[in-house]
């Protein structure tokens, strides 16, 4: 057996074994760092990520408020948030920034004064979220006309 742990084949063996051994170790830590950094981000959760308004007249502005809660850990930040049109307003208030479980709102405005028929309206926020940094509300309705 001592000759056995001297030869060449045995040595390379021995550091094939210790290599996959490693390796291993690494991929084991690496994962669960991840996992433990994914743990302690912000994590935004909208109640709702579309509003149907239904059929209204022409000429009113429409108002509606997205609610979302921090599941994540983290503190999370609201960025900005940008709307797809002129029509449509956007504002997260005062408060850019909500603790775990800490709940918010994102006020939307849509002007449906000169439009008609169907009308959908995208509205981006952006947060400090790992996942979806990047998070698309849309609001929609069918403008009629009154005198129709």
């Amino acid at each position: 057996m001592k000759n056995f742990i001297q030869t060449k084949t045995a040595k390379t063996s021995y550091f094939i074994i210790g290599m996959i051994i490693i390796t291993a170790m690494m991929f084991v830590v690496l994962t669960n760092s991840k996992l433990t950094a994914s743990l302690r981000a912000p994590k935004i959760v909208f109640k709702e990520e579309v509003h149907d308004f239904g059929n209204v007249p022409r000429g009113p502005e429409l108002q509606y408020n997205f609610r979302f809660t921090n599941k994540g850990s983290a503190v999370l930040k609201i960025e900005r948030v940008q709307t797809s049109c002129g029509c449509t307003g956007a504002t997260v208030g005062e408060k850019t920034e909500y603790k775990k479980n800490e709940s918010g709102e994102i006020k939307i405005t849509f002007n449906t004064q000169g439009r008609s028929g169907h009308q959908e309206k995208i509205i981006s926020i952006f947060s400090n979220d790992p996942e979806t940094p990047q998070k698309d509300l849309k609001v929609k309705c069918e403008i009629v006309d009154p005198g129709e």
